[in-house]
């Protein structure tokens, strides 16, 4: 499967990019949100791993994933979205699944940051099968 990943830490995209590669899947990547959509759509993932927080804007991976689903061509693309919300911000709340929202947040499954490589295997078979 192809999945493409957009998340500022250039070791963690890394970790990531080893991991699926090695079992079998294609990847692409980006570290910022220059060209997102256009990048998104000439490598046509089944499935999009996106990072919350980025430099300079914390909110910034919900506001790519509202982008992808209002673009024609890939907004029915699962979303995967990394998070280390939980622990290291000044969000009032947790995310969890039950924070999932067509609107506000419209992703297909979060990840808790660190990320152990089994369950990513697991969550990337699981959403783009």
């Amino acid at each position: 499967m192809k999945v493409y990943i957009v998340d500022d830490d250039v070791d963690m995209v890394g970790f990531m990019e080893m991991t699926l590669k090695a079992a079998g899947h294609e990847v692409e990547s980006q570290n910022d949100r220059d060209g997102l959509l256009e990048n998104i759509r000439r490598f046509r993932p089944g499935l999009i791993i996106l990072d919350v927080m980025f430099p300079g804007d914390q909110e910034a991976g919900f506001k790519m994933a509202r982008e992808i689903r209002h673009d024609g061509e890939i907004g029915r693309t699962p979303i995967l979205m990394l998070t280390s919300v939980n622990r290291e911000s000044d969000f009032p709340s947790k995310f969890s699944r039950r924070d999932i929202d067509e609107i506000y947040l419209p992703v297909t499954e979060f990840l808790e940051k660190p990320i152990d490589p089994r369950l990513l295997l697991k969550k990337v078979e699981e959403l783009g099968a």
